[in-house]
């Protein structure tokens, strides 16, 4: 579609305005009910038991990337995104189990806090700043190869002190990709369904990453103890 926003007609660009305006209340409602399916599959993760972790887990991954590969296509695109935000949940069942069964239902109400304060304010800054932040994908993106490659050696280090620094540059990294994320929404001048949808993709994975990673820090500090997940 041809851009006509730098014509200097103040109609097409209050068209532009509403547009995004519009995709973002799009990508923000279908992210509440993303998390509406989310907390069915956690109980249904509670009722299944520990089993659920890999069925969520390789659930996920399987639909996340076919929803890469159909995402234009209506309504197998919603089926999928809300196919995948349940697994995510059977997935994050038997974490939270654990939680309370260890009566530390406080520390998952205070991440799901943390979760939506660190979101709103990231989203905003992003969302509003007249800045180009094209650039900070590439740096995000290294971010996470660390992370990631942290991770494994953590796996077999078990050092606690190393947890603790990776769960804050986790919730650091997945802050500065809600920030990304936002501010490529902020500057799409035309988006389809599709593109719509895998902004909720992201927004979603980048708020379950900083949530499990507060997890992992409040259990640590509160005497407990705990991953990153970033999809597609």
């Amino acid at each position: 579609m041809q851009d006509y926003t730098d014509t200097g007609f103040g109609r097409i660009d209050r068209a532009v305005t509403a547009e995004r305006s519009s995709l973002l209340g799009k990508v923000l409602a279908l992210l509440g009910f993303a998390f509406v399916f989310t907390c069915a599959g956690v109980v249904i993760g509670s009722a299944l038991g520990p089993g659920s972790y890999m069925i969520g887990l390789i659930g996920s991954l399987v639909l996340v990337f076919t929803l890469m590969a159909v995402r234009e296509k209506s309504p197998i695109n919603l089926i999928l995104l809300y196919a995948f935000a349940t697994f995510e949940g059977l997935l994050l069942g038997p974490i939270l189990d654990f939680f309370l069964a260890q009566g530390m239902g406080n520390i998952v109400l205070d991440a799901a806090a943390g979760t939506g304060g660190i979101a709103l304010l990231a989203g905003m800054y992003g969302y509003t700043s007249k800045r180009d932040m094209t650039r900070l994908g590439g740096i995000l993106f290294v971010g996470l190869l660390g992370v990631i490659l942290t991770s494994i050696i953590g796996f077999f280090l078990h050092l606690p002190g190393l947890y603790v620094v990776i769960s804050m540059v986790i919730v650091a990294l997945f802050s500065g990709y809600i920030i990304y994320d936002l501010n490529r929404l902020a500057r799409t001048k035309y988006a389809t369904e599709g593109d719509a949808i895998m902004f909720t993709v992201g927004l979603y994975l980048d708020m379950l990453n900083i949530f499990i990673a507060l997890l992992q820090l409040l259990s640590i500090f509160g005497g407990g103890g705990g991953g990153s997940r970033r999809s597609g």
